[in-house]
């Protein structure tokens, strides 16, 4: 009978590892373009520990980042229960789906996430004129999605 392997401290230290990276000290130049860690590893998750990972988890994170950013609280934390809500309900999918199509898919939620950002900021006047920088991350993380995806299937393989 296969044994069925706890997530939980792959989970927890991955998402620690993606909160340092993310709060992690840039050169202006390369700032604007800083992946969207923590939410690489939920949409992970998500995708591949549905029973594990849940919404609560999601907003946890987002607000805690949110605490470490000094952003205003659930800035994050809205983002990431959207994100991951969506991840799940295309959960069943992503099993079949190759690197390039959950890289598009990535692409989708990043954007999606960083429009909530946008839209949050643009309500409170803060919106940036020139949005061209804000979506940056997009770029960036779905460039760094295999990378994540490959590290992250290894390490919750061996945990």
């Amino acid at each position: 009978m296969p044994k069925h392997r706890n997530p939980l401290l792959g989970m927890l230290l991955s998402m620690l590892a993606a909160l340092m990276l993310s709060v992690m000290p840039l050169p202006d130049e390369l700032n604007p373009w800083r992946p969207e860690w923590l939410m690489l590893v939920l949409v992970f998750w998500a995708m591949h520990a549905p029973n594990w990972f849940g919404l609560w988890l999601a907003l946890v994170m987002g607000v805690l980042l949110d605490v470490l950013l000094a952003t205003p609280l659930g800035f994050y934390g809205l983002a990431m229960v959207v994100v991951v809500q969506l991840t799940r309900a295309t959960g069943q999918w992503s099993g079949v789906f190759s690197v390039r199509h959950t890289t598009l898919l990535l692409l989708a939620l990043v954007a999606l996430s960083r429009s909530i950002h946008y839209l949050i900021l643009s309500l409170q006047g803060l919106a940036p004129s020139d949005g061209s920088d804000f979506f940056l991350p997009v770029l960036s993380s779905a460039l760094m999605w295999p990378t994540v995806l490959l590290l992250l299937k290894r390490w919750s393989q061996r945990t």
